[in-house]
């Protein structure tokens, strides 16, 4: 059958679906209460920070795996497409559906951590529990994860990061947050349970990730397509006894970003970003951070002793407010270190490292960033006025990140009349990522926000924006940029993460990769219905 008349098929079907029948059954699973079908909170869970779907028909809130695996095969069952959220923090339309009388799954309420092994280093949880629960909850017994969540995390959950994969907290030095997954448990279309890693093996422990070929890997970064994790193992460390700050300015991208491959390559930092000037001047998330009687006693209580801590505090509150002025590109580093002659070893060679074409600034963006790592995401879904926020992103190696960086310019360059015609500002972010680097440009955009926007934004911002006013054609000069971006990174031969339904995978990658990749989602949902769309798969 062609790919047309399977589509057509498939469409018909969704169209007979009897969603009251459905809604009865799935009600009967969940509980009335943990079934949603107001017309408002489906708008709201139809949406992510920039995109919008189609409606879906239910949201569906398990508390169980074995309720979401119930739920699941009901659904599917039913001809019902099933897609999983978790936070809610994608924007690249990882969750939202793409087709008709869609039930979204709302993990969030699976989100107790069932195990913390110190003996063996390892810690297991549920899909739903937030960074910074997971955080909180392993500081107490001084352990962290190698990766330990975006800056989103106090939203962000576990499941939903595994599904899109990020960097940032950590990243330096130990990769994105699938690198530091050693199992997971999936829940597959019809219900089934699947185990991988040494969980897997009928008598063992989730200790050890490659038991035999990696299918935990297979369920990492798939957009949710492949299934629904309900459970994963991350291997703990010993929290850094040490920690050292460091910020350097240079007059040039092409200057600071020498330096970060160099970091990058020595291993130095636990984190490493680099703000061009937009970023540095009006950018309102970088210029609160350095305001606040809360933010100098996060920063307090976050040094190694009760002396740094303070020490740490009073280098902020010193800084005032104009530390960024006239800066055009600034560099922040974090390092860790199990002792601190060798957190301030690597400073010095931080140091030696950026001062050869760049000069030394206040640490306050690192500090504070490590202060209060986890913060409201309000802070990040507008510009400084409540100007929409949009961003995209590429890794590549080193050596690809000059010329990533001229093409991105150039593209902007040729985009002038537009972005002077709604008035659109860009900004670009690199970040270390391992040996690699990672690059975010962004826009920032006047239009009236949206439901997702409203609901997430600080109260006093939300009543303030609400009355920004519609920009016609403002969205689609950007989504058209978006779209053009993604296919000039493609180009460039980079990678992305948060892949959902945005990025041009299927056109990316290699025929008989993807084939091979079509098979595994054909095997795990041979009826297409778990996330549709993601990656491209139908």
């Amino acid at each position: 059958m062609s790919e047309t008349k399977i589509n057509m098929t498939k469409q018909i079907d969704q169209m007979n679906v009897d969603k009251d029948s459905v809604i009865s059954t799935l009600s009967d699973i969940l509980g009335v209460d943990h079934v949603i079908t107001d017309a408002d909170e489906l708008a709201y869970y139809s949406q992510d920070a920039f995109w919008e779907g189609v409606r879906a028909f239910a949201v569906i809130q398990p508390r169980s795996k074995q309720q979401l695996a119930d739920a699941v095969a009901a659904a599917t069952s039913a001809g019902c497409p099933v897609t999983a959220r978790g936070g809610g923090m994608s924007y690249t339309r990882g969750y939202i559906p793409a087709e008709p009388n869609t039930v979204i799954v709302d993990c969030s309420h699976l989100d107790r951590i069932i195990a913390i092994n110190e003996d063996d280093m390892y810690v297991t949880v549920e899909a739903g529990c937030t960074w910074m629960q997971l955080y909180e909850a392993l500081a107490e017994k001084g352990l962290r994860t190698p990766y330990y969540g975006p800056m989103s995390g106090m939203f962000a959950t576990i499941g939903g990061t595994l599904s899109q994969n990020s960097l940032f907290y950590g990243s330096g030095t130990y990769g994105t947050a699938a690198e530091s997954v050693l199992a997971v448990e999936v829940v597959t279309a019809d219900g089934q349970s699947i185990r991988t890693g040494s969980s897997a093996n009928r008598a063992g422990e989730p200790f050890y990730r490659y038991y035999g070929p990696d299918l935990t890997g297979l369920f990492l970064a798939d957009a949710g397509a492949l299934g629904f994790k309900v459970e994963a193992t991350l291997r703990i460390i010993p929290a850094p006894k040490a920690t050292e700050y460091a910020s350097f300015a240079f007059d040039n991208f092409y200057d600071m970003v020498d330096a970060q491959v160099l970091i990058g390559h020595e291993q130095l930092a636990a984190e490493c970003f680099g703000l061009d000037p937009y970023l540095n001047g009006a950018r309102a998330m970088v210029k609160d951070l350095k305001t606040g009687a809360k933010t100098l006693s996060d920063v307090a209580k976050s040094g190694s002793t009760l002396l740094k801590g303070v020490k740490d505090a009073v280098a902020v509150a010193k800084a005032g407010t104009g530390f960024l002025e006239n800066i055009q590109y600034s560099l922040h580093i974090t390092i860790d270190a199990a002792y601190e002659q060798d957190a301030v070893w690597k400073r010095d060679r931080v140091h030696a490292i950026c001062t050869q074409k760049g000069w030394e600034m206040e640490s306050t963006i690192p500090r504070v960033t490590r202060a209060t790592p986890f913060r409201h995401v309000g802070e990040f879904l507008t510009g400084s006025n409540g100007e929409r926020w949009i961003p995209i992103h590429a890794g590549v190696p080193a050596t690809r990140i000059k010329k990533l960086f001229d093409a991105t310019m150039g593209y902007f360059e040729s985009k002038a009349d537009i972005l002077k015609e709604f008035n659109i500002n860009t900004s670009h972010l690199s970040s270390n990522c391992g040996y690699d680097l990672s690059f975010e440009p962004a826009f920032y955009f006047p239009d009236k926000i949206n439901i997702f926007q409203q609901r997430h934004l600080e109260p006093k911002d939300a009543e303030a924006y609400a009355k920004n006013p519609a920009v016609p054609g403002a969205t689609a000069a950007v989504q058209g940029m978006l779209n053009d971006m993604a296919q000039l990174f493609m180009e460039q031969g980079a990678v992305n993460r948060q892949l959902g339904k945005f990025y041009p995978f299927q056109e990316a990658i290699a025929p008989e990769s993807y084939a091979l990749i079509q098979g595994m989602k054909t095997l795990v949902d041979p009826k297409g219905l778990i996330n549709p769309g993601a990656l491209g798969l139908q």
